[in-house]
């Protein structure tokens, strides 16, 4: 009943506080508006430009190829463009307007046509691009194999070995903007980590605390009242950000009621670190601020954002428990 009473008590103090609580809430939506703006198409494109120097057909031939590279709904995979000056190119390619160059030599279709009868006749395509761009190796391997897949073509020559792609389940379908989400709904319940620091801090401000000392409360009933309702609000925030992002387009791939367990749980955490920084804090405002420094290391560490590599703890039943 205790438990019930606090549970009750501190879901109307957030409820008084509107300001706090909708930020918390509405983070993780309006995070994914953001990334749904960003990506309009759902899908990445990467700039390629050519630089066509063939005195023959079978350099338009091959861009031709490279333009028609799609992904599985259909949006173009390259934005294909034209250029007649290297020099200007590589200062688009500096300042990142487009990823990579491909170059056509004067003698490619020359070689083409000569192929089948000499082996020893080969054409070089240079490819020129920001080694660290992230997106240079994904844009050269696709423009050089658009240009190898017509090479085959036009000679005739036969691949020893063939290379089949097999997408795990509906992987293949999925579009960059639906990669983000399960991202965002994980941030959208670690921005919980300020209701709870800063609920605790301000019982404490109040007097709240001291008088709630002189009932026959206990810190078991304080804490899991508190507990439960940042749990609840938790579940509410996924379920918010889960329901926008299905109506700007996301395809979820998994079940509804995995996704709340995965928030619930993620609530449990950041119930803990929520206190901690509240036993460091003497003031509300105090609370805020020592409450961003674990919120970037969850957003960062956490692999809602970045990608981090699984540190393997044991295993259980066939399945792996990693840090």
């Amino acid at each position: 009943m205790r438990i019930l009473k606090i549970f009750l008590k501190s879901l109307k103090e957030q409820f008084r506080d509107i300001g706090t609580m909708s930020l918390s809430l509405l983070t993780g939506p309006i995070f994914v508006l953001l990334y749904w703006l960003w990506i309009p198409s759902g899908s990445t494109t990467f700039g390629v430009m050519v630089l066509n120097q063939d005195r023959g057909i079978a350099g338009e031939e091959a861009i031709a190829v490279m333009e028609t590279l799609a992904y599985a709904s259909g949006d173009p995979l390259l934005d294909v463009s034209l250029v007649a000056n290297q020099k200007a190119a590589e200062t688009l390619l500096q300042n990142r307007d487009a990823e990579v160059l491909l170059i056509i030599p004067e003698d490619f279709s020359e070689t083409l046509t000569e192929a089948s009868a000499s082996a020893e006749i080969t054409s070089t395509i240079t490819l020129v691009g920001d080694l660290t761009n992230p997106y240079y190796a994904v844009g050269a391997i696709m423009a050089s194999s658009a240009v190898d897949e017509y090479v085959q073509y036009v000679t005739g020559a036969i691949r020893p070995i063939t290379v089949e792609e097999i997408a795990l389940g509906a992987s293949g379908a999925r579009s960059e903007f639906d990669l983000y989400v399960p991202g965002m709904l994980i941030i959208s319940v670690v921005m919980l980590v300020f209701i709870v620091s800063m609920t605790i801090t301000y019982e404490v401000e109040a007097g709240t605390l001291r008088r709630l000392q002189l009932t026959r409360m206990t810190a078991f009933d304080l804490l899991t009242g508190i507990s439960l309702s940042t749990i609840l609000l938790g579940v509410v925030t996924v379920l918010l950000t889960f329901f926008v992002a299905v109506a700007l387009g996301f395809h979820s791939q998994g079940s509804i009621w995995v996704a709340i367990l995965v928030g619930a749980v993620t609530a449990i955490a950041i119930v803990g670190v929520g206190l901690i920084v509240a036993a460091f804090s003497k003031s509300v405002s105090q609370a805020f601020i020592i409450a961003n420094f674990p919120l970037l290391f969850f957003m960062f560490f956490s692999g809602a954002i970045y990608p981090l590599p699984r540190v393997r703890l044991f295993e259980i039943g066939g399945q792996i428990i990693s840090l």
